[in-house]
């Protein structure tokens, strides 16, 4: 399969070749209908690099390469009209049936927070100079990552660990200019409410995003969101709280094409520097004085 071979060669592939690579992965249903020269148009390469790209990959030509993704497409769509039963302790069905319930999750995200909530909820943003984010149990992880993708695009944010003293030391300065942010994923939320009670006992802004809707945080935080995350098992679902955490990140930076465009070519400018060796031995060295 065409997916298998990329993985198996991608680390030792030119920048090119990864261009061609990342748009296949990425965008393999239209590309089952292009021509070598509309793939190359659309990654921004010329003809002679998908069809060398195809041989590297050990096709025979993009002719061979472009047959495996159309298999790929054709099996998707068998599958979509046409699915083979399952058995509940069968471990596609397992997978199959927890996508199911986390589709469905991700529903109730969108129809427990209808627009005119989520533009108040934006409203928190605009009033922010500065955001505190603290999670707990399941959800401390997936907090402190979107703490650092508020700081990545721009926003001044922070990671709270869920430790008595660190709190303290950081909530006793906040103020009408912070909006403190808590993530509980079950009903169990009673260390992180406690944190919000007190900023909004020192004036900050809070936005609970929910699990469970018995979390006491939802009784305290002045906006909630609720993620549902319920799941068959006793460990909770921590994609819908994801989806609506990474979702704050876009309302905080007021993402649109061009500044996105911005962030990702900042960034790879940023990485290639950082990851060629020739340019930083050439940096070092220009660095030290010749007198050395």
């Amino acid at each position: 399969m065409y997916r298998e071979k990329i993985r198996e060669y991608y680390d030792h592939l030119s920048r090119s070749y990864r261009k061609v690579a990342d748009y296949i992965l990425s965008n393999y249903y239209d590309v089952a209908f292009m021509t070598a020269a509309q793939l190359a148009y659309a990654v921004g390469v010329d003809t002679t690099t998908v069809v060398r790209f195809s041989q590297r990959l050990g096709y025979n030509g993009y002719p061979d390469m472009l047959h495996d993704i159309r298999e790929q497409v054709k099996s998707e769509i068998y599958a979509a009209y046409e699915p083979q039963p399952l058995a509940p302790d069968d471990p596609a069905g397992v997978f199959k049936d927890r996508i199911e319930q986390e589709r469905h999750n991700l529903q109730q995200l969108i129809i427990h927070n209808p627009p005119e909530h989520i533009e108040a909820v934006a409203g928190l943003f605009d009033g922010a100079d500065r955001i505190v984010v603290v999670g707990e149990g399941y959800a401390e992880a997936v907090t402190e990552t979107i703490a650092q993708q508020f700081c990545h695009c721009g926003v001044r944010a922070e990671y709270l660990p869920n430790d008595a003293v660190k709190k303290a030391a950081t909530l006793m300065a906040v103020n009408s200019s912070t909006l403190v942010i808590g993530v509980s994923a079950t009903a169990y939320g009673r260390e992180v409410a406690r944190a919000i009670e007190f900023a909004r006992a020192r004036g900050a802004a809070t936005l609970g995003i929910v699990g469970d809707l018995a979390s006491p945080l939802n009784r305290i935080a002045d906006l909630v969101i609720y993620a549902p995350t319920d799941v068959i098992g006793p460990l909770p679902s921590i994609v819908a709280l994801s989806a609506a955490l990474s979702t704050m990140v876009i309302v905080a930076a007021k993402e649109s094409e061009e500044s996105v465009s911005r962030h990702v070519d900042a960034f790879d400018a940023a990485y290639q520097f950082l990851t060629q060796e020739d340019v930083m031995a050439e940096f070092v060295a220009s660095s030290i004085p010749d007198d050395l």
